[in-house]
């Protein structure tokens, strides 16, 4: 029984990484030094779904894969490791999606991939990394402002209870 829910998990966070790539490889917005982006929201959806391992191996490998296929091969690293940061702060322990340790994950999810990024491309860029820091502000706030829509939303229709209920 528990390699069945292993795998099921492998599997749904599979589904999670490839919603990332797609919410972050086509659905974007350039800018100067990168794009805006909505990967961050499946991020935080799978995070507050799926167990703490899973869910960081989807936000890696889909905000990797991204950044790979987009030929921001410099950023891979630097993005699995973010991402990865970024489903730890979320908790899928609760029956619910927005709850209070989720909602306060969202605001700590801005000052990582702000900080995060900033601190890689200010070696990278010098001076040009600070026409960064209002794009990635964008993109984090704008994926916690969606992810508490969706998510309150999702919560309404029961889908963490009918996507995970065989998982407990």
């Amino acid at each position: 029984m528990k390699t069945s829910k292993q795998l099921y998990n492998i599997v749904v966070a599979a589904l999670f990484a490839a919603m990332i790539f797609v919410l972050t490889f086509f659905v974007k917005v350039p800018t100067g030094i990168g794009y805006i982006h909505l990967g961050d929201l499946a991020i935080y959806l799978a995070a507050s779904m799926l167990p703490t391992p899973y869910a960081i191996g989807a936000a890696a490998i889909g905000g990797g894969l991204s950044d790979f296929v987009g030929g921001y091969g410099i950023y891979v690293p630097v993005t699995m490791v973010i991402k990865a940061l970024l489903a730890l702060c979320f908790s899928c322990k609760k029956d619910t999606i927005i709850n209070v340790r989720n909602m306060i994950a969202v605001l700590i999810c801005c000052g990582i991939t702000v900080g995060g990024y900033f601190a890689f491309e200010i070696f990278y860029y010098g001076a040009g990394a600070f026409g960064s820091l209002l794009p990635n502000l964008l993109q984090a706030a704008g994926s916690g402002v969606l992810y508490i829509i969706i998510g309150y939303a999702f919560d309404k229709a029961r889908i963490k209870n009918k996507l995970m209920a065989y998982n407990r």
